[in-house]
């Protein structure tokens, strides 16, 4: 028996109604403030075994856009569907049995599932809290719109055979040690069926230590006289007239109260208790402890078919128990993340337990299945203010679907937790983007903008995913004029997934009576043709903009060639190797050369062919795009850029130049794209759950 399906409508931050796909183990993502809670929130308001967390309060009810708080009725519901593996196996379940009278059955060949639905309404009678009514229903019937007829009340002794078992972000696993009404330890302990003689024998252990302690030449039989002779002097009643210590309880519950753990060894002489433990550890032994309940709980159900008529335990275990589990990232090092998950989905796999996780963490993320990953996000608009759910859509060819997980989802986690995602080709974009974000007004970190690099990696890929789950993004790419595949091959590229993906741009290119493959055939041309500007142009209303005539590298060093200069020591540089008059090979520095020496500058031709072979590469065009000042500037940028370390030759420029340097030479693009981030931000706002 596993929950497969969650339906809410107007809880929370859940407006209209959104479906939730659930698998043993799910993921559950996104920014602050999306809903994620609301979820584990939602199942506790049926499963919880916490009284308090199945109250339905007047703050659960979704106040629609533009409504205010007390006007007119409002309704909510919390539909769970559970399914039934048990039913292709002969084995025995005690889930079908306990729920078989409530199954319902859809059209065709489909195996029975149980329908539960919370349904709540909430009227002003002109109370603070106003009048609140719940009900909880198994649902008999298969069709969306639920007749009375269809609905029978489900009682709780019913719905206790699910448990939603809550671990919050801020974990104290004291309190579950403790003997307090519903803790963990206090309700497998005061199952325990113990034997008379373990009875006798614990109570007479306890009243003999007693004896001991106040043993009439103890220290403590002195204090205890005094305070019985005090009593004496202010109470006369027959009534409680004996006040005597004692150092525990004769009785056996109120011995079992006293239970603590200790951890040793310490770092001290004495043990540690749970709260002495750092938060970290605190935390890990929390999902340990978890652990064990059900460990112990699985115990139970098999002492009790084998001793149905003296269990161990007089605790019935729920049937199905959903750890619903918030940030399990918290305080804990990142080491010990890929442990946790490991043993989560081993927990997901056992026939009594299934994991709802919510997360922040990349490192979480990346070691989950893209099926077990759910997206939440806040849609904002001038209709509605909710939170909706997204699943991630994989390629339904096997190739495919390996390319887009390995190059998509699991590449660069951090995505799944940006208002705006900007894609670049590689680890230049990652470290100058940033930069010069910064440097014009929009803090990366602070407006929640993620910069990905592609690494190679198909730029449609990320577009399908980040259009599925509708967060924001821009593009930058290499424009590689001249080389394979680059200028007009790369608007072709770029034009056809956009052609895929977007009906606006698909509609333009159909109105233009545009071909692809005459975009192809299109031999390079100057960057200043306005053939290309218009590309260029269109392009970048689809958010998509490039580093022209190359990559970001070139473009760095067109508008800071002085700056990169700089940084070299006077032994460094490119050289440029020439014939003298008498025929001798001779070296001279580029930045010795002498313009009006023939010979020198015979060198200086043969080294630029060298620069642009090495910088083209394969299969590339002659280069003749290039104006005279940037193919001697490829000598340049096949010394810094494929001799030396991209990100290291950027890093040192970056350190050695000011602010106000950087903006002085700014290239255009970047402005372009830092105006086009901020428009789109500025349509994104972040409600509360």
């Amino acid at each position: 028996m596993k929950l497969t399906k969650v339906i809410i409508n107007n809880f929370r931050s859940f407006g209209e109604i959104q479906i939730i796909e659930l698998n043993n183990q799910t993921v559950l993502i996104g920014n602050n403030s999306s809903g994620k809670t609301t979820v584990l929130q939602a199942l506790s308001k049926l499963f919880s075994d916490k009284q308090n967390d199945r109250i339905i309060k007047k703050s659960d009810f979704h106040l629609p856009k533009g409504s205010r708080p007390g006007e007119n009725t409002r309704n909510l519901f919390i539909e769970t569907i559970f399914e039934f593996d048990e039913l292709d196996g002969t084995a025995y379940s005690p889930a079908i049995p306990s729920f078989f009278e409530h199954f319902t059955v859809s059209q065709g060949d489909a195996k029975p599932f149980l329908r539960i639905r919370l349904e709540s309404s909430w009227e002003d009678d002109g109370t603070v809290e106003g009048s609140i009514d719940t009900q909880i229903y198994y649902i008999s019937s298969a069709e969306d719109i639920i007749k009375d007829e269809d609905k029978h009340r489900a009682p709780r002794k019913d719905l206790d055979k699910i448990r939603v078992l809550y671990v919050p972000a801020s974990r104290t696993p004291e309190k579950e040690l403790g003997n307090a009404s519903g803790s963990m330890l206090s309700r497998l302990v005061n199952s325990i069926n113990w034997t008379e003689d373990e009875i006798k024998q614990i109570t007479n252990k306890i009243d003999e230590l007693n004896n001991t302690f106040l043993s009439e030449s103890g220290a403590l039989t002195q204090i205890n006289q005094e305070i019985q002779k005090s009593w004496k002097l202010y109470h006369e009643d027959n009534r409680f007239s004996q006040a005597e210590l004692t150092i525990n309880s004769s009785e056996m519950a109120g011995a079992l109260r006293q239970i603590a753990l200790k951890f040793s060894p310490t770092t001290t002489e004495g043990a540690f208790t749970v709260s002495d433990l750092g938060d970290g550890l605190r935390s890990i032994f929390y999902f340990s402890l978890v652990d064990s309940i059900l460990d112990i709980e699985l115990k139970i159900i098999k002492d009790r078919e084998e001793n149905p008529d003296n269990p161990r335990f007089k605790l019935i275990p729920p049937i199905l128990t959903i750890l619903a589990i918030e940030e399990p990232e918290n305080h804990i090092a990142p080491h010990h993340i890929g442990k946790l998950v490991k043993r989560f989905k081993q927990l997901s796999n056992n026939d009594n337990s299934q994991v709802v996780l919510t997360s922040h963490s990349p490192a979480i993320v990346k070691r989950i299945e893209p099926e077990d990953l759910r997206y939440l996000r806040i849609e904002n608009n001038d209709r509605v203010l909710q939170t909706i759910v997204s699943g991630i859509q994989l390629p339904q060819a096997i190739d495919e679907s390996y390319k887009y997980i390995k190059g998509a989802i699991q590449a660069y986690p951090e995505l799944y937790f940006a208002k705006l995602v900007v894609l670049g080709e590689g680890d230049s974009e990652e470290l100058l983007l940033p930069k010069f974000f910064d440097l014009l007004g929009r803090e990366i970190d602070s407006s929640q903008i993620s910069v990905v690099p592609l690494g190679g990696r198909h730029v449609n890929y990320f577009w399908k995913l980040l259009n599925a789950l509708r967060i924001p993004h821009v593009t930058l790419l290499d424009f590689d004029n001249d080389r394979y595949g680059g200028g007009w091959g790369r608007i072709k590229y770029i034009s056809q997934h956009l052609y895929e993906l977007n009906t606006e741009f698909q509609e333009w290119f159909n109105t233009q009576g545009l071909d692809f493959n005459e975009i192809g055939a299109r031999e390079c041309e100057s960057m200043e043709d306005k053939r290309l500007i218009n590309w260029f142009n269109k392009l970048e209303e689809f958010n998509v903009y490039f580093s022209s005539p190359l990559d970001i590298d070139f473009l760095m060093l067109q508008h800071y060639k002085e700056h990169y200069l700089d940084m070299l020591s006077s032994k460094e540089g490119p050289v440029v190797s020439y014939a003298d008059s008498g025929g001798n090979s001779k070296k001279v520095k580029l930045t010795d050369l002498d313009c009006i020496d023939k010979l020198q500058l015979e060198g200086l031709e043969k080294r630029i062919e060298e620069a642009k072979i090495a910088t083209l590469k394969d299969k590339s065009g002659p280069g003749d795009s290039f104006t005279s000042e940037e193919k001697e500037l490829l000598i340049w940028y096949q010394y810094f850029f494929l001799g030396r370390g991209k990100p290291t030759t950027h890093m040192q420029f970056l350190s050695s130049i000011s602010d106000d340097e950087l903006t002085r030479n700014l290239p255009p693009v970047f402005e372009k794209i830092v105006n086009r981030a901020e428009e789109l931000l500025g349509d994104i706002e972040h409600g509360k759950e």
